[in-house]
């Protein structure tokens, strides 16, 4: 589940993607991290203060707001929320196993890692239902895992113009590294005139094609195959999904099985939930940033 939400100063991204594990306890995992991103979006629609847009008290609020949700009797999720600013900075919180990329012209600028008690086994956020609770409070966690919003890894960026954020849930990153993203998003990117290709490219700072990016106008949701933004999250989106049911190619995923467990015959890719959420950063020629999102 993702949201994207606009202010006059800020852009604020969330993504939510809910632990399959809590399937085994008979519970959607989907009510959870829908419902998280629910809440979240609520609380940057009038906030009352500009720090209530910081990443972490965003996450703080849909989690609490969950939390006391009666219609969601338990589940867990990972997040990620980031809010981009008018100077181009940006701010992300990000729990468990989802995460984002920062790209420029021929280089992946910033990759986040991923949090992980052990092997497939990601932070999140839950809520337990009371006999849990108890349960809990009786033998301790019972393997149900529960952080806190304030375990997330908090990091600071300073997006360039034509700068790509790229957002997206574990089930990207199983099935496609940084550098096979960066791949992809660079073929639109020079495809469309916005980046140039590495060989044409003087250097880092004249390998964005300005005058391409800043024609660049908002577009009608009916139109969102004409959205930048959007154009990029489907490609990405598009080959993960089909590299999670190739059986013949070893993903992300399965070296990290391989490496956990020497000898297991795991192979191909691994067919999960893909979100993906894509934010681009334009500086107009009067030095002010609109960044484009889409999910």
């Amino acid at each position: 589940m993702s949201h994207v939400a606009r202010s006059n100063r800020h852009v604020v991204l969330g993504l939510a993607d809910g632990v399959g594990g809590w399937q085994d306890q008979g519970i959607n995992p989907g009510l959870f991290s829908h419902g998280l991103c629910r809440y979240m979006a609520d609380a940057t629609w009038r906030p009352e203060k500009e720090s209530d847009l910081k990443p972490l008290n965003v996450l703080q609020k849909g989690y609490d707001q969950v939390k006391a949700d009666k219609k969601v009797v338990a589940g867990g999720s990972t997040a990620t929320v980031a809010t981009a600013q008018p100077d181009g900075s940006l701010e992300v919180a990000n729990l468990g196993d989802s995460g984002f990329l920062i790209l420029s012209p021929g280089k992946v600028s910033y990759k986040s890692e991923p949090q992980t008690h052990a092997f497939n086994t990601p932070y999140q956020l839950s809520k337990l239902t009371p006999r849990m609770e108890a349960q809990r409070a009786i033998f301790g966690s019972g393997g149900q895992i529960s952080e806190s919003p304030s375990a997330s890894d908090i990091t600071h960026h300073n997006l360039r113009h034509g700068d790509i954020a790229l957002f997206a849930s574990d089930g990207l990153w199983d099935n496609l590294s940084a550098m096979e993203v960066l791949k992809i998003v660079s073929s639109v990117m020079e495809k469309q005139g916005h980046w140039k290709a590495s060989a044409k490219a003087e250097s880092p700072e004249t390998a964005v094609n300005d005058d391409s990016l800043r024609a660049l106008q908002p577009t009608r949701p009916e139109e969102a195959d004409k959205d930048l933004a959007g154009h990029l999250a489907y490609a990405v989106m598009r080959e993960a999904k089909l590299l999670s049911h190739d059986q013949k190619r070893d993903g992300p995923f399965a070296k990290e099985v391989h490496k956990a467990f020497p000898g297991e015959p795991y192979h191909g890719g691994k067919v999960d939930d893909i979100c993906v959420v894509v934010c681009v950063a334009i500086q107009d020629k009067e030095g002010s940033w609109k960044p484009k999102a889409k999910l």
